[in-house]
């Protein structure tokens, strides 16, 4: 079954559709409260990948040399910041250089890995979403609602239910079976 909704521009009714993609996430995700982050990757893009929950290998053969967990966060191409104290660590827009992207990579896995989970917040005006940590760490995505490139979400989630839940881009949300994905 997929469920979503589209729409990319602020309005009253853009803010009762975001109220509800909260309400949603909110249900979602709660299971998630508690969980370890296991394991802080970057793919295709340094996009940021956090892996909650038990680990396990992938099913395809070229890839049962790595794992996975139960739970899988991914940005797409969202602009972040991680925080600790509420103080900026890192703006993941900031690295330039070779070395610079190494270190805010670097700086990320050693901040996040091992860490619970314990709030998962999302504004409903900005869409901004909030994962707080123990020791304090804050990951704060900055989705940018007026952006009028349509085609990739601003964060998904790969839940143990088989199921993905994808949030943006603009007030998008959906959430189908990881078999109906494409």
């Amino acid at each position: 079954m997929v469920t979503s909704k589209r729409s990319s521009h602020f309005s009253e009714k853009n803010l009762g559709l975001s109220k509800k993609i909260v309400e949603i996430v909110t249900i979602l995700t709660d299971p998630l409260i508690g969980e370890t982050c296991y394991q802080v990757r970057f793919s295709y893009g340094d996009e940021l990948r956090l892996n909650f929950g038990e680990l396990s290998p992938y099913e395809h053969p070229k890839l049962k040399h790595l794992e996975k967990g139960s739970w899988q966060f991914g940005t797409r191409a969202t602009p972040w910041l991680l925080k600790k104290d509420h103080q900026t660590l890192l703006n993941s827009q900031n690295p330039e250089t070779e070395e610079e992207l190494k270190d805010a990579k670097e700086l990320t896995i050693n901040s996040l890995e091992n860490q619970k989970i314990l709030k998962l917040d999302l504004n409903s005006e900005s869409l901004e979403l909030q994962l707080s940590f123990t020791e304090n760490y804050q990951l704060l995505l900055q989705p940018d609602l007026n952006d009028d490139d349509l085609s990739l979400a601003d964060w998904e989630l790969f839940m143990p239910t088989q199921q993905i839940l994808e949030v943006g881009p603009g007030y998008f949300w959906s959430c189908k079976s990881i078999h109906e994905r494409y």
